[in-house]
């Protein structure tokens, strides 16, 4: 049955890979916005499918009414590979993520990460981070919501780390109104001994802070807000 399952995905992802020729011919006759559009739905249908029919985890979402109906930025703890389709599955839309340049060069989904403002950080070079967080800025103003995982790398024991300095800039550049993201146990479906499994997961969202009319003040202790917020709804 296990093989099945493997073959099963392969066999999606590898239709994931066909529907490249049909954003080209989007982009072609419809436009840019029209292409990146459908690649968000892509990434959707991708999430979905990962999660619920080829894992089959059980996903409880809480506080999703927080969500502003705007751009915003989900600022989230890290502990999984599967954070990012947990996130998108759960918010019900696909978002841009600030990912480290490895995975946007991965096959296939690499490629559409690429194709929806995902943004590459080479955690090498932290010159390159302020031009990465500029850039994902200017998705968010240009009506594209982002994510980042502040921690940096994945903590694989479910424990929260210290958030990376500068990270909440992607959304004090942009303005934008941060949503504190929670996914609780995400760790356990992989991360242990590197085999998936279908768990029970919860992810919460924190109530949005606004950060457009933020002091200078206010903005030095924004990291450390939004963290207290994820550490509490982590131990809820």
């Amino acid at each position: 049955m296990k093989v099945f399952k493997v073959i099963h995905y392969g066999l999606y992802m590898l239709f994931m890979q066909f529907k490249a020729v049909k954003r080209w011919y989007i982009e072609k006759t419809k436009g840019e916005k029209a292409a990146v559009e459908y690649s968000g739905k892509v990434g959707e249908d991708w999430a979905r499918y990962t999660i619920h029919r080829a894992i089959k985890m059980n996903v409880t979402v809480v506080g999703k009414e927080n969500i502003p109906d705007q751009p915003c930025c989900y600022i989230g703890n890290h502990t999984s590979i599967l954070d990012i389709p947990l996130l998108i599955d759960s918010v019900g839309k696909c978002m841009g993520f600030v990912a480290k340049k490895e995975m946007v060069k991965a096959p296939v989904i690499g490629y559409w990460m690429g194709k929806y403002n995902c943004v590459p950080l080479d955690r090498e070079n932290p010159r390159e981070a302020i031009k990465v967080i500029r850039e994902g800025a200017e998705n968010i103003k240009n009506g594209y919501s982002m994510a980042i995982f502040p921690e940096g790398t994945r903590s694989k024991d479910g424990k929260l780390r210290e958030f990376k300095k500068g990270s909440l800039k992607l959304a004090t550049m942009a303005k934008a109104p941060v949503v504190p993201v929670s996914i609780d146990g995400a760790y356990r479906a992989f991360e242990i001994d590197r085999k998936f499994k279908p768990i029970d997961i919860t992810v919460t969202f924190g109530k949005p802070i606004y950060t457009d009319k933020l002091t200078r003040e206010e903005e030095k202790g924004l990291m450390e807000k939004v963290r207290e917020v994820v550490a509490k709804n982590l131990n809820q």
